[in-house]
């Protein structure tokens, strides 16, 4: 059996492996079935389990099958017996792993050093968890698992491009996604180890349109512009910056800020940007008017979803309990954090995903507070709250608004809850809510829902007002100044489109 190189080189893909050694390796997966659907069919999940909750996983896998041994090497993490491996799994197999590296034998037992991911269709291969105590957790390969890189994969628009970037690629999750609706690839990193996995991962997918360049911010791609670029920067904001994958050089979210102005110089006409940050609220200061001065003067569009603010007490307890590791723990005290936050007059903290879009003319910021998660593919969503935004630029005017034809969208649902008072069943509450995409509701009472009655894709919205103000019998100024309100809020949450076809 080849004794292959050593773990401490699959620490940071020091070396890449024959790329035909990799498509073997993937055709021995895919032939035992270690794919999302299949490992979620068989064992309940394609994740990875917490280093407290594994027990589960652990029973589930018991059996010796080749199935299961290949999920306790690179799924959970655990060793295996060698002579039960060689049982199970063909010895060139074993050989090939431990050629490429991904596999090291001590003591009569296997350990895999590295986690393999499935989503959907795609593997992604990465720095196993268990690394992250040791010497080189501070250029770890985040797994493709996380909830940041999820985050923004569901929320990534995906039209035909011609060109896309990966800022900070990782393990190169959003650049193999994005190589499958964009002729051309450029996935970068700081890190030299996360362009190897990246290469590494786009061999293991069959996936040849991916160039993996190792360079600071913008620095590889100078002089080149892209139809999209997408970035999940080290955004962790505090005091410590030991970490590459997760902390920045520069104080709080500069680093968020400086891409937010670099970027346009990179998009093409009509590109856009799409990045996962934290900002910081200072006392005293209008957190709108901060992002509204990120954005001055870029000639971009700018299309905010913003998460609940966190206090910093809250967000100091959720940043320490996402390390793992015990010594990896103590690296930031918990005391010495807060006040790094204190000391700089932040009184909250806002996760949010920006959406910018490169474009000539009159320039526009929108804000869409969101309170839920986003648990499936949202893409499509953000380029329709995109072209809402457009539209309600377009219907700034009153009169603009009123002359427009609307559509109730084929979206949204109606959920009414009744109370049971006086013999009789009485409306409580009504909200109607996005059944798909971002998570979108709004309360509305009975004569809205009666008004809403009147938009049928035919009737402009001033006649649709005089149907409901003559339905009704109330005044139609007063009518039309207490709707027109409701009626921008409804387009900017797409629950009303435009009915009439662009020019």
């Amino acid at each position: 059996m080849a004794i292959g190189r050593s773990a401490d080189d699959l620490k940071n893909m020091d070396q890449l492996p024959a790329k035909s050694d990799v498509r073997e390796f993937r055709a021995y997966l895919d032939a035992n079935e270690y794919t999302e659907q299949a490992l979620k069919a068989r064992i309940g999940t394609a994740l990875p389990p917490r280093a407290d909750n594994d027990q589960r996983l652990a029973y589930v896998s018991r059996e010796a099958t080749p199935q299961n041994a290949l999920v306790r090497l690179f799924l959970l993490g655990a060793s295996l017996d060698q002579s039960t491996a060689s049982e199970v799994l063909s010895a060139s197999f074993i050989e090939l792993c431990m050629g490429m590296g991904l596999v090291d034998a001590s003591q009569g037992r296997l350990h895999a050093n590295v986690v393999i991911v499935g989503i959907e269709d795609l593997l992604f291969v990465s720095d196993a968890f268990r690394m992250l105590g040791g010497d080189q957790a501070t250029d770890f390969v985040l797994p493709a698992s996380t909830h940041s890189a999820n985050y923004l994969r569901r929320l990534t628009m995906r039209p035909e491009l011609g060109s896309m970037l990966d800022l900070g690629c990782g393990c190169g999750i959003h650049a193999l996604f994005a190589a499958r609706h964009s002729g051309k690839v450029i996935a970068t990193d700081i890190s030299p180890a996360a362009t190897r996995y990246t290469t590494f991962n786009a061999w293991l997918n069959d996936i040849d349109n991916v160039e993996c360049i190792v360079g600071d911010m913008f620095e590889p791609v100078a002089g080149q512009t892209f139809d999209l670029i997408v970035t999940n920067p080290p955004f962790v904001l505090g005091p410590d910056n030991s970490f590459v994958y997760r902390d920045s050089q520069l104080e709080l979210d500069e680093l968020c800020r400086q891409l937010v102005s670099n970027a346009p110089d990179f998009l093409n006409i009509n590109g856009h940007l799409q990045m996962l940050c934290e900002t910081v609220e200072f006392e005293g200061d209008s957190w709108h008017e901060r992002m509204n001065s990120w954005f001055a003067g870029t000639q971009c569009d700018a299309w905010i979803l913003h998460s609940p603010p966190l206090h910093p007490l809250h967000y100091v307890s959720q940043r320490a309990a996402d390390l793992s590791g015990g010594d990896l723990q103590e690296v930031t005290r918990f005391d010495h954090w807060v006040d790094y936050f204190e000391t700089r007059n932040i009184i909250a903290i806002h996760p949010v995903m920006v959406a910018m879009r490169r474009r000539d003319g009159n320039n526009w910021l929108h804000v869409h507070d969101m309170s839920g998660d986003v648990d499936k593919e949202a893409g499509e969503a953000v380029s329709k709250s995109i072209a809402a935004c457009d539209l309600l630029e377009r219907c700034s005017d009153d009169d603009v608004l009123l002359g427009t034809t609307f559509a109730i969208s084929s979206d949204i649902a109606l959920e009414q809850k009744f109370l049971r008072q006086d013999g009789l069943w009485q409306p409580q509450s009504s909200v109607i809510s996005m059944m798909s995409g971002l998570p979108m509701d709004a309360e509305v009472d009975m004569p809205i829902l009666a008004f809403l009655n009147q938009i049928d894709g035919k009737k402009s919205l001033r006649m649709a007002l005089q149907a409901f103000s003559a339905a009704v019998g109330a005044d139609i100024s007063k009518l039309t100044a207490d709707l027109l309100p409701i009626v921008r809020l409804f387009i900017g949450r797409g629950f009303l489109e435009s009915a009439e076809r662009p020019e």
